[in-house]
């Protein structure tokens, strides 16, 4: 067996292969390795790619609940100025329930004042709406303010809710005593009411009042009220009996409180005699006297 040939001499010019890697075999052939070149790009692992498709499948789910979350909501009617059972059912009707409270109000009973939400906000189909329902206007007792001064009476009256109103008459008790008033005392009324006093002028004199054309009864108590004694005298008429047909002193005219006032009462057309009847009157007491005289009539 014959050994290989031996290396052909090497040229000292050229590099050696041993120690520049930039030469390849075979020897004394050079190659040139570009250092510039971009690194070679590599496909992304396969495990990547999944990752990725469950994030993207995850953004779809949630973006699909949170649109049909969105379809579940709806707007909040307006049950504002409604009665509660057509406010029960318009709620009713959009998906909603509705929750009341009541309370005094000026409203009518029964109508809705106010709500929460407000009208137009976006509530969950089956939600709870409240609606504040006005109970009517609260109730109070007018007190008994005859007596005393108006001042006080118009502090008592203000302190329950109430307010008052005034109109002077002419009388002989102190001036500003309440005389009288209106409503009654124990009058249920509704909070913020006006309750009129009829106050003193203390002047000592009264204005007759006109009763001309009413029935007795109305006219008796008109001129008591006055603080003037009723004279009453029954007259054959044709007239409804019981009008007052004619009075004395005229009406508006300026007297003394307590003087007479005579009033031509129709007896109707079957009475024959004139009664005078004098009526006189208090807080507690009502007396009449009565005086018969007998009258004739010519046909």
């Amino acid at each position: 067996m014959t050994s290989p040939p031996p290396p052909p001499p090497r040229d000292p010019d050229l590099p050696d292969p041993a120690t520049d890697p930039t030469l390849v075999e075979p020897a004394a052939r050079r190659v040139v390795v570009d250092e510039e070149a971009g690194a070679i790009v590599r496909p992304y692992p396969w495990w990547l790619w999944v990752v990725a498709g469950i994030c993207l499948a995850a953004a779809i789910v949630f973006l699909v609940l949170w649109l049909m979350e969105r379809d579940n909501g709806k707007d909040v009617p307006k049950v504002v100025g409604l009665q509660l059972a057509q406010a029960q059912d318009l709620a009713a009707a959009d998906g909603f329930t509705l929750k009341t409270v009541h309370t005094p109000a000026a409203q009518p009973a029964g109508v809705v004042v106010d709500q929460a939400p407000q009208p137009g906000a976006e509530l969950e189909k089956g939600a709870q709406v409240m609606a504040v329902v006005s109970a009517g206007q609260e109730q109070v007792t007018v007190p008994q303010v005859v007596g005393v001064q108006f001042t006080a009476a118009e502090k008592l009256l203000s302190d329950i809710g109430l307010q008052a109103s005034s109109e002077t008459v002419q009388s002989p008790r102190p001036k500003g005593v309440v005389l009288a008033q209106d409503p009654a005392d124990g009058t249920k009324v509704p909070k913020g009411s006006t309750v009129t006093l009829r106050v003193s002028s203390g002047t000592g004199q009264v204005k007759v009042p006109a009763v001309e054309g009413q029935n007795l009864n109305d006219a008796v108590a008109t001129i008591v009220r006055a603080g003037l004694t009723p004279v009453v005298i029954q007259v054959p008429s044709q007239e409804a009996k019981g009008k007052v047909l004619a009075q004395d002193p005229a009406p508006n005219e300026q007297v003394q409180t307590g003087s007479k006032v005579r009033m031509n009462v129709s007896g109707g057309p079957a009475n024959t005699s004139t009664e005078t009847l004098t009526v006189t009157s208090s807080e507690t007491t009502t007396t009449t006297q009565t005086e018969t005289t007998a009258i004739t009539t010519t046909p």
